[in-house]
């Protein structure tokens, strides 16, 4: 036999050695990996859940992934990686704030905004404003928008035109968080508490208004049933002049001569004085 096949057959033999010499080494280093898998396993396996969806940031790899949102399910990244999560779900935001109206009043407002991310502009906004989002973006931009509309009006318009003043701080408020790649569905205005005495002023302005409207109603009221008198009125003056014309002494003893036949069609007994009277019109006398 050859020394090089003679070489061959030791090659086993010695990996074999190494391999015995290497274990305890080869046992640290797998309990090693198993511990750091156990760790960071959190780093590594990622779970995203309903209604969320994810962003990417690569430490040696670009940083924020602008391209790519992770969906829902698991994930596996490399443990130098983080993954940041978001949910896309309807929020909700209530506050209260003071603002000063056109005069210099200041007003308390009591809101809630209905607000969510969209998926589409979702890595854009992480990398622009980040986590914090509500209180970077969400709630001082709609102190704002509400700040600069309530700023337009008096209190008495506050009072009577809240609808309106909701409108146009949705509005507002839209804009300005589309802008910075957040949803916004709505402004309601739930509470606006005026100052005490122009609070009083203004009730007591809308009671007047109402007596004044109730006044003015009765006169028109009274105005219109005098309108329907006068005009019963020349209604029956007329009829009365036409009554006054038509009816001549010959049409007068043709209705009694009518009327005295019906009477005398009549069962009841009666006397009837024939030629009687001025006119000579028959007189009925007596019944049962």
């Amino acid at each position: 036999m050859s020394k090089f096949a003679a070489g061959i057959r030791i090659i086993p033999q010695r990996i074999g050695a190494f391999l015995r010499r290497q274990v305890p080494y080869i046992v640290a280093l797998t309990c090693l990996l198993a511990i750091g898998f156990i760790v960071f396993i959190d780093n590594i396996v990622i779970s995203i859940a309903p209604g969320e969806l994810g962003v990417l940031w690569r430490r040696l790899g670009g940083g924020t992934q602008i391209d790519t949102v992770y969906r829902e399910g698991l994930h596996l990244i490399l443990p130098f990686n983080k993954m940041y999560l978001y949910s896309i779900r309807r929020q909700q935001l209530t506050d209260t704030i003071d603002v000063l109206t056109v005069d210099g009043l200041t007003v308390k407002v009591q809101y809630t905004a209905r607000y969510y991310l969209s998926g589409e502009t979702l890595p854009l906004m992480h990398q622009r404003i980040g986590p914090d989002y509500v209180e970077v973006i969400v709630r001082p931009e709609i102190r704002g928008a509400i700040r600069s509309i309530f700023g337009q009006f008096k209190p008495e318009e506050i009072y009577t035109s809240q609808k309106a003043i909701q409108e146009h701080v949705t509005d507002l408020a839209r804009r300005q968080l589309e802008a910075r790649y957040i949803a916004l569905d709505d402004v309601p205005i739930q509470n606006i508490e005026l100052p005490a005495s122009i609070s009083e002023a203004i009730e007591a302005k809308m009671v007047y208004q109402q007596v004044e409207g109730e006044y003015a109603y009765r006169l028109s009221i009274a105005g219109k049933e005098a309108e329907r008198l006068r005009i019963e009125s020349d209604g029956i003056r007329v009829y009365n002049m036409s009554m006054a014309q038509s009816l001549t002494p010959s049409v007068l003893r043709w209705h009694g001569i009518r009327a005295t036949e019906e009477l005398a069609k009549s069962p009841n007994s009666k006397v009837v004085v024939i030629g009687a009277g001025e006119t000579g019109m028959p007189i009925i006398l007596g019944k049962e």
